[in-house]
């Protein structure tokens, strides 16, 4: 996709299984159907963004397959993800992450034979939101109520003593031009999505705000969000706004529809524009 002078790529982990206790597994059989009401399937897609200066990560997927320990070691991840489209992890400069949940932020970091953690991506800075991180560290104190793939913030300690994480305090800053990262909170207290404007094109990285495209009129409340209601509200305006700027939408978690562009369907509601 073509963004302006921007290129951007979405990458992507496969297909998993994750379970309400968060448990996840990657599907090797698509066509088994071991859906239940306490396991949901999910696409995993991070998004590459060379500017032709400089390559940026949203997000940074699972990273299975990345620490010696792990006993699936054929399982895609970032570094494989990257290769297929000619990049090595020295080429990303930064990693804007929607928020600290495992699925979006493990694969930030891994531990070599040596039981060493160490940094994916050994030049990139990560850009996420203070109090996100602040909420991570809070979450291992209180078992949090929400269900599902949560904190796990032990192997960031690594990058944040190498000064690696870049904590932002602002509801809307640009991180490089025509790049914007937007405090939206209500899945997490920190989430925030990533606008790229170029040109008079416009896309929207939604993260979890809107992780694919059932969600995009869904408002039952869950237990996936930390603030149903900031959730909710946040989703609307988004969806709006994306609308009114004729913006593409980017999915982190879709198993088949990665993106599309808004369009108001017969009951006023939002859906993706068909080809």
């Amino acid at each position: 996709m073509e963004i302006g002078d921007f290129r951007l790529e979405q990458l992507s982990e496969g297909i998993f299984e994750v379970s309400q206790a968060g448990s996840i597994r990657k599907i090797r059989d698509l066509g088994k159907d071991t859906a239940s009401d306490s396991v949901t399937r999910v696409g995993l897609d991070p998004v590459l963004i060379d500017t032709g200066n400089t390559a940026i990560l949203l997000d940074a997927g699972l990273g299975m397959g990345l620490d010696n320990k792990e006993p699936e070691p054929e399982t895609s991840n970032i570094v494989t993800n990257l290769e297929i489209f000619g990049y090595h992890p020295k080429d990303i400069g930064a990693v804007i992450l929607s928020h600290l949940h495992y699925d979006h932020a493990a694969g930030l970091s891994y531990t070599n034979k040596a039981d060493r953690i160490c940094a994916t991506l050994p030049n990139a800075k990560i850009y996420v939101q203070k109090m996100e991180w602040e909420a991570a560290l809070q979450s291992l104190e209180s078992r949090p109520e929400v269900q599902g793939m949560g904190y796990e913030p032990d192997d960031l300690y690594r990058l944040v003593a190498d000064g690696r994480l870049v904590l932002l305090d602002k509801e809307l800053q640009e991180i490089l031009k025509g790049i914007t990262v937007i405090r939206t909170g209500g899945h997490t207290p920190g989430h925030q999505i990533v606008r790229i404007r170029q040109n008079g094109q416009t896309v929207y990285y939604c993260g979890d705000l809107i992780p694919n495209e059932l969600h995009l009129n869904r408002f039952v409340a869950t237990k996936i969000d930390t603030d149903f209601i900031k959730a909710r509200k946040a989703r609307v305006l988004l969806m709006q706004q994306a609308w009114h700027d004729k913006a593409t939408l980017l999915f982190y978690h879709s198993m088949h529809v990665k993106a599309g562009m808004l369009v108001r369907d017969k009951n006023r509601g939002f859906v993706l524009k068909k080809d």
